[in-house]
């Protein structure tokens, strides 16, 4: 957590604090939830119609989620409360003196139950046991689950650069520039400025889609309603696909269903053709990479748009979805930089070539396709049933 970060959830909890001690006689509820959730505003609306039920005036404190200090002090309150790691990605959470609600235990029973029995003393116990919790609190909390995050993006970035869509127009791109006539520096720059193309074009596309899909999921719930479950299909489906393919190219000797259509691929090659004879190679291979990534993004997007939904879920709109993105696309880039540096230290991409455009070799890809889509299948499939509390 950054020192600004820090310095703001403990002016958050010292405010907390002054309005406890200026709120005597009053029951201080402390409500962190999301603004488009239909089960907060349900929480909510309970609150409202309790608060005819006790004597006491019912203060609510508003935290939302979507804000990343409130994220921070949500654990904070999740740890000394005692709330399970399996919890702590749902909402909301309600705390009440010393109890805590979160979707699975808030009923109009327990939280009457909790208001008449409000202790003032026990909140501010409470508070004070918060605000001594040290910086490095929310770094445990977190740890396992961004380092799960961390492995499921930047795995999907490393299979997805071995997609025969993507792998095949770089085996393309290397032998073509042998072809023309073009030595081992050469080569070595085009293939370095080739994938800092292709890096520059996806991180920009997908910083695009972040923001978009994550800005109409803060403001619908109806798109949530209608996206998760799209998402849920379409992630399903590929997972079929892939295994379809593999099924046909192992055994029955077929083309994949799943490929860049022959215009994209006579276009990727034309784009190479065209820029491949240019003088300035570093400024023709960085421009291919950018103008291929929007051609075969209609194949390779097909791991990259459940990714997004995935970071958007893991981390939301912030800084820290931004760094998996370019973890993503480091993944993603990673298979260039390696044909680059063996087309420059063996003179020759032959081998490869032969292995990666063989049938046996894509159709082990499409395998490991199958079980990626499959992953992103279950963590859709998991989000949809949150979002239509089913779990």
């Amino acid at each position: 957590m950054s020192k600004i970060a820090f310095g703001r959830w403990l002016a958050i909890l010292a405010v907390l604090m002054f309005l406890s001690a200026n709120c005597v006689g009053a029951i201080e509820i402390d409500f962190f939830g999301v603004a488009t959730c239909q089960e907060c505003f349900e929480a909510e609306m309970m609150i409202e119609s309790l608060k005819y039920e006790v004597e006491d005036e019912v203060v609510l404190n508003k935290f939302m989620l979507s804000e990343a200090e409130n994220q921070e002090l949500k654990l904070k309150y999740a740890k000394v409360y005692g709330v399970s790691e399996s919890e702590l990605d749902l909402y909301p959470m309600i705390f009440i003196g010393k109890d805590a609600f979160t979707p699975s235990n808030t009923t109009p029973d327990g939280l009457l139950e909790s208001m008449i029995n409000y202790s003032q003393e026990e909140r501010e116990t409470k508070l004070r046991e918060i605000e001594a919790l040290g910086d490095d609190v929310t770094h445990r909390l977190n740890d396992r689950y961004e380092q799960f995050s961390l492995f499921v993006v930047l795995g999907a970035g490393l299979i997805d650069g071995i997609n025969p869509c993507a792998f095949v127009v770089l085996i393309f791109l290397v032998s073509y520039l042998y072809y023309v006539g073009r030595g081992r520096n050469e080569i070595l720059v085009a293939g370095i400025f080739f994938a800092v193309g292709i890096f520059a074009a996806y991180l920009a596309m997908g910083t695009g889609l972040l923001g978009a899909v994550g800005y109409v999921e803060s403001i619908s719930k109806v798109f949530q309603l209608i996206f998760y479950p799209a998402m849920a299909i379409f992630t399903g489906l590929l997972a079929v696909l892939s295994v379809v393919d593999f099924y046909r190219m192992r055994y029955r000797n077929k083309k994949a269903i799943l490929e860049l259509t022959p215009g994209l691929k006579k276009k990727t090659h034309e784009i190479i053709r065209k820029n491949a004879r240019a003088k300035t190679i570093w400024i023709a291979s960085l421009v291919t990479g950018i103008l291929v990534s929007f051609v075969e993004f209609m194949c390779t997007g097909q791991v990259y748009l459940p990714t997004i939904v995935y970071i958007i879920n893991s981390s939301g709109v912030t800084g820290r979805a931004l760094g998996f993105l370019v973890a993503y696309n480091l993944g993603f880039t990673v298979p260039i930089i390696a044909i680059t540096l063996i087309a420059y230290f063996s003179s020759s991409t032959k081998r490869i070539q032969e292995f990666m455009t063989s049938t046996q070799a894509a159709a082990k890809i499409k395998l490991l396709m199958g079980a990626l889509f499959t992953v992103f299948f279950v963590i859709m499939l998991n989000i949809t049933l949150k979002t239509f509390s089913l779990i």
